[in-house]
């Protein structure tokens, strides 16, 4: 495995929106099967609409974005917490994406710690969960060394082009 390259993981901010749009589209274009969202919806989207998920401070929405020396974004995970209150000890992981180009390298372990540390802050906030692709033995792998378990399955979660993918469901209590 490559090494991991020096990196510096933080919240989004703003001005880091465009940086994350793109980073997402192309996740959007090269893994479809990984979103519920679709390349040309979420193209068509501006970067501004995602502001809705900075949390500032981070009690409800935040993305986290993991940086290389130069400031490039190599990836980015959100954290959506339930408004709800017989929900608001839950929290969804959504959207992680690692650019292709650095998978495989340690980004997405170190992402996954820090979204895990900073959950773990918030107050009332008992546990995550998350779907991702049933297929995805690389994802599955990750999440589960972070500890989250496998509680079901969705069979035909999405489809892409005639053909269903199933997803993984996994929760992990803080």
């Amino acid at each position: 495995m490559p090494t991991t390259p020096p990196l510096t993981i933080r919240l989004l901010g703003p001005a880091d929106l465009p940086a994350y749009k793109a980073l997402r589209d192309v996740g959007l274009r090269n893994d479809p099967e990984a979103f519920t969202t679709d390349f040309n919806a979420g193209s068509a989207r501006p970067a501004a609409s995602y502001a809705t998920r900075l949390g500032q401070p981070p009690e409800d929405h935040f993305i986290l974005g993991a940086f290389d020396a130069a400031g490039a974004m190599l990836g980015a995970v959100v954290c959506e917490r339930e408004s709800r209150l017989k929900k608001r000890h839950e929290a969804a992981l959504v959207g992680m994406i690692i650019a292709p180009e650095v998978r495989s390298r340690g980004i997405g372990k170190a992402l996954l710690a820090e979204f895990v540390k900073l959950a773990r802050q918030l107050p009332g906030l008992e546990q995550v969960v998350l779907s991702v692709t049933a297929s995805n033995a690389q994802a599955l792998a990750l999440y589960e060394h972070a500890g989250f378990v496998r509680y079901g399955l969705l069979p035909r979660a999405i489809k892409i082009d005639g053909r269903y993918h199933d997803k993984a469901l996994m929760v992990k209590v803080l």
